[in-house]
């Protein structure tokens, strides 16, 4: 079976459960999956994947951000910068990944090569 067909029933099944869309389909989804990458829905990942993505996302993203809107005016070391950062995005990923996975558990959805 094709990823785009998957794709499609997993989506149809993720939208039977109630779940908003944003939610089983985020918008970095996406916009990753227009720029080709087959990617399947965060319900559908591993534990770890899950993991590592938001956590590196989000530890970036969030670092940046903080960085240039309030960081680089206090003059903190850049070890403390890079610590926070990265703690804040471990923290997001363990919660995010533990999200995900409760939720596929308590919706019964489908294994991804079960499709």
């Amino acid at each position: 079976m094709s990823y785009q067909s998957k794709l499609e029933k997993a989506q149809a099944e993720l939208a039977n459960t109630g779940m908003r869309e944003s939610n089983y389909n985020p918008p970095i989804f996406i916009l990753l999956r227009k720029l080709g990458l087959k990617i399947k829905p965060v319900h559908y990942n591993s534990f770890i994947s899950n993991f590592v993505f938001s956590a590196i996302f989000f530890g970036l993203i969030w670092g940046l951000l903080m960085w240039f809107t309030t960081w680089s005016t206090q003059r903190l070391p850049i070890f403390n910068v890079v610590t926070t950062s990265i703690v804040s995005g471990v923290l997001f990923g363990l919660i995010m990944a533990l999200y995900y996975k409760k939720s596929a558990s308590k919706n019964g959805l489908s294994k991804w090569d079960d499709l």
